[in-house]
């Protein structure tokens, strides 16, 4: 049987994952002020106890509510930080309404700006994914039209096949070119992008 630490850890990393369950020894030994303390530090709102009630009702135990709420109550405290807020919206996370009112809306404005800024971000990104998609499919198509080209010159391609080959070529040419010309706007995008998370961040008081 695992120890009462160790079973405390692992609630403790579930909380971390973002899964909210528990199985039958963890719901017997947990310390739900911990876990509710682990949950308002993370930003979760106090009705996260639901799921682990109903995973412990499983097992015929109930949570301790009162002393979830103690805890939860803790972790928000600890929570709802301007700086915390900032990196909480750099990651994209959604807030959900857990600060109290006293410490919301310094923990909002940070929260903005870090979701400013994940934003911004992303779309340098997604610029950088589909430029690589972009050139990737260049090569195929290069691929594609050497292929081809070593079909005109086998000796046993027929005169109607080369004509096939010939018009499949020009295609494939052509696609080449349009993609080309995407590949150019896309790291014109790209350019504009970085240019705007630039100044964004030198506006920045975070260390990021």
């Amino acid at each position: 049987m695992r120890s009462k630490h160790t079973i405390l850890a692992s609630i403790i990393a579930l909380a971390l994952s973002g899964c909210a369950t528990m199985n039958q020894q963890e719901c017997m030994v947990s310390d739900w002020r911990t876990v509710g303390f682990e949950d308002g530090s993370l930003g979760r709102p106090p009705e996260t106890i639901g799921n682990y009630r109903q995973a412990c009702a499983k097992h015929g135990v109930s949570p301790d509510l009162e002393s979830y709420r103690s805890g939860h109550a803790e972790g928000v405290q600890s929570f709802c930080q301007p700086v915390k807020g900032f990196n909480y919206g750099r990651s994209g996370a959604t807030y959900r309404g857990v600060c109290p009112a006293e410490l919301e809306y310094g923990f909002i404005a940070a929260y903005n700006e870090g979701r400013q800024l994940h934003q911004l971000e992303a779309a340098v990104r997604s610029a950088d994914a589909q430029i690589t998609q972009r050139y990737r499919a260049l090569e195929n198509i290069k691929a594609e039209i050497t292929n081809k080209e070593a079909a005109l010159i086998t000796d046993g391609t027929s005169a109607a096949e080369r004509i096939t080959l010939l018009s499949e070529t020009k295609e494939l040419a052509r696609q080449h070119g349009l993609i080309e010309a995407e590949i150019v706007e896309l790291q014109r995008d790209r350019t504009l992008h970085a240019q705007a998370l630039g100044e964004y961040r030198n506006t920045l008081a975070y260390e990021f």
